[in-house]
């Protein structure tokens, strides 16, 4: 899932879908993917080197929905696989859409005591989306982000989000991403680039500004 919110998450991907089947009101479809760099709120998650990811969503027409997600990770020296997963409810009010929900994020060897969980409100009217994701277990972080869509000339799209994250104790220091996304869907696959730079202050953490590749495809 990680939106880009992993982008306008799952930002900023590389992500080829796979099949989509109706099952009494219901939708399942499957996915997979491959990025150049798996970054998440302005922070690889993969060296800044390859990872394969994939997934599976379920969505009611009730508004319902549930998935787990899962991509490779790589600390420098290991690697290991996360996987999300994650359950919410959407609904429109007006002009407004909604969704709420929860996510957890979990690693199944090397960043295993690292694993968390949010829960989160997107609202959305027209090409600007806000949102928040408040962590309500190990780093009790909120995040704050808004997200602005428009197409462009050549049948191009162009993503741009801002994101801050609030710690939960006061002596940390915020931490502010960017990222820009411009994509495009070819008979196969969708295609997109996106840079992504990040101004963080808080300990362990480092400025850093990154550019990479995703491929995808949802059928």
């Amino acid at each position: 899932m990680k939106t880009l919110s992993k982008a306008i998450a799952i930002a900023s991907l590389v992500s080829a879908s796979a099949l989509t089947a109706q099952v009494a009101n219901a939708e399942v479809s499957f996915n997979a993917a491959v990025v150049s760099d798996y970054v998440f709120r302005g922070v690889s998650y993969s060296d800044n080197g390859l990872a394969l990811q994939g997934g599976a969503d379920y969505s009611h027409e009730s508004g319902t929905y549930a998935g787990a997600w899962l991509s490779t990770s790589d600390d420098g020296t290991d690697t290991d696989i996360e996987y999300d997963v994650y359950a919410g409810y959407a609904m429109e009010v007006g002009e407004l859409e909604i969704d709420l929900g929860y996510v957890t994020y979990n690693y199944l060897d090397v960043w295993s005591d690292f694993g968390t969980a949010e829960v989160y409100a997107n609202v959305t009217k027209g090409a600007f989306t806000a949102s928040i994701y408040k962590d309500i277990d190990l780093y009790k972080t909120t995040y704050l982000s808004g997200a602005y869509s428009m197409e462009l000339p050549q049948e191009l799209a162009l993503d741009l989000t801002i994101g801050y994250t609030l710690p939960d104790d006061s002596s940390d220091d915020e931490i502010l991403d960017l990222s820009a996304t411009v994509s495009k869907s070819l008979e196969m696959v969708d295609v997109a680039f996106t840079v992504t730079n990040i101004d963080a202050d808080a300990a362990g953490a480092e400025d850093d500004t990154l550019f990479f590749l995703s491929v995808s495809k949802e059928f």
